[in-house]
């Protein structure tokens, strides 16, 4: 029997689709790529935005309708988000709403009349990189107007402690050097009084581990603690995103941000203070209700005043469902994305620039794989990507999932390129 899975949305959902693919395959069920023939299909949902969930529903519709004898699963936000009569009219086999998610392998299982069995110790999920990603938590109660996600996934419910080490061993014994540390709202991890900062800094310190890195921290929460301990520890790589959302007050204050500018000013020149070169991500929102051009102009200006080299820009929509959805002074849709564009031209320049800076200077990437003329590609601690040329063959397959230390000559894009270099090894 095989099962495929089309994983729409965040890293949340994809460490959640990973665990699924991990129990199907301790229940002797083949996992295959999208699209191939199977019995059954998890269509795990997003719903960040109404065009992302629309774009699941009409999946499962059309997959279902195509291939009526096929058990099709409907999972995730779209469960919670979607109006319970279009849900009914996908004639999809099974909805597995929130309250069930950690069953969903043994109910679909249990359609089919197959047993399902308890996998025997810790079941390790199926990742399709070489990078675990080890979720913590799930769940926000922040309720920024623009975000329907508290909605869809609850107040924050963070894992136990030891768990969350259990489960990076596991890891570490199944062969991965790099664990992504992921949930819905990170920064709220609490667990018998021990926070974010203090799980990091136990997982940091586990034998066989070659990299931490850290997922998605929202600004005012715990970003300069966890920016002391990449100072402190090699094993937590030099990445920090901040979803900033936008750089002018009065935008913030109509998002229900938690912070000002001056406020996060102040944190991001602590933070490059304690680790001078360290690669920032932010995701920033154009065209927000009222945002007029004084307050994009502030955000021009904030970005281009910070070193970011990892920028997610996304024109405001509409979600039903949260406050701003009703907010007046709506901004047009062209000036929206004309918006949107030139922050991302300004984006992929910072993106270059930074990468640009560790030219001749020695970095160190995790091998995903060889293309077909031989390179060694992947990403570097500071989530550049990389590509290193010259790896003898008799040595792709042992490094592949491995560190692999170069000095990058030159840049193809943003891509550092380099040689192999036995010297360095």
């Amino acid at each position: 029997m095989r099962v495929s899975f089309k994983t729409f949305g965040c890293r949340l959902n994809q460490a959640e689709s990973a665990l699924y693919q991990g129990l199907f395959q301790s229940n002797g069920i083949d996992v295959v790529p999208f699209g191939e023939e199977c019995e059954i299909c998890v269509i795990h949902s997003c719903s960040v935005t109404g065009r992302a969930e629309s774009e699941c529903l009409r999946i499962a519709r059309r997959l279902k309708h195509s291939a009526p004898q096929m058990l099709v699963v409907l999972s995730g936000c779209a469960v919670e988000s979607a109006a319970e009569s279009r849900l009914q009219k996908l004639g999809v086999d099974l909805i597995v709403d929130r309250a069930h998610k950690n069953d969903l392998v043994q109910i679909a299982l249990s359609r089919l009349a197959k047993p399902y069995i308890e996998p025997d110790g810790k079941c390790v999920p199926s990742f399709s990189t070489h990078r675990a990603l080890l979720k913590i938590q799930d769940g926000c109660d922040f309720y920024c107007t623009y975000c329907i996600i508290p909605y869809n996934r609850g107040a924050p419910v963070s894992r136990n402690f030891q768990g969350c080490l259990d489960e990076a061993r596991a890891f570490i014994d199944a062969g991965f050097r790099e664990i992504v540390v992921t949930g819905c709202n990170i920064g709220c991890y609490r667990d018998q009084g021990r926070t974010l900062p203090d799980l990091l800094e136990a997982l940091a310190a586990l034998p066989g581990l070659g990299r931490l890195r850290c997922g998605s921290i929202e600004p005012g929460t715990v970003e300069l603690r966890i920016a002391e301990l990449i100072a402190a520890h090699p094993t937590l790589t030099p990445f920090l995103h901040l979803p900033l959302q936008h750089c002018d007050d009065r935008i913030l204050n109509r998002m229900h941000r938690r912070y000002t500018v001056a406020e996060m000013r102040d944190i991001l020149e602590k933070i490059l203070d304690l680790v001078p070169r360290i690669a920032l991500g932010s995701d920033i929102i154009t065209g927000f209700p009222s945002e007029d051009d004084q307050a994009f102009s502030n955000t021009l200006d904030f970005i281009q005043e910070y070193p970011f080299s990892n920028l997610h820009v996304f024109p405001y929509s509409e979600r039903s469902g949260t406050a701003a959805a009703d907010f007046p002074e709506r901004i047009p849709h062209n000036v929206r994305r004309e918006r949107a564009r030139e922050l991302i031209r300004i984006g992929s320049r910072k993106r270059r620039e930074y990468a640009a800076g560790w030219i001749g200077n020695r970095v160190e990437t995790v091998v995903e794989k060889f293309d077909r003329q031989g390179g060694a590609c992947g990403w570097s601690a500071e989530y550049l990507a990389c590509r290193v040329a010259d790896v003898p063959p008799a040595q792709r397959e042992q490094m592949t999932g491995r560190e692999l230390q170069f000095v990058p000559e030159k840049l193809d894009g943003d891509t550092l390129l380099g040689s192999f270099n036995t010297q360095l090894q």
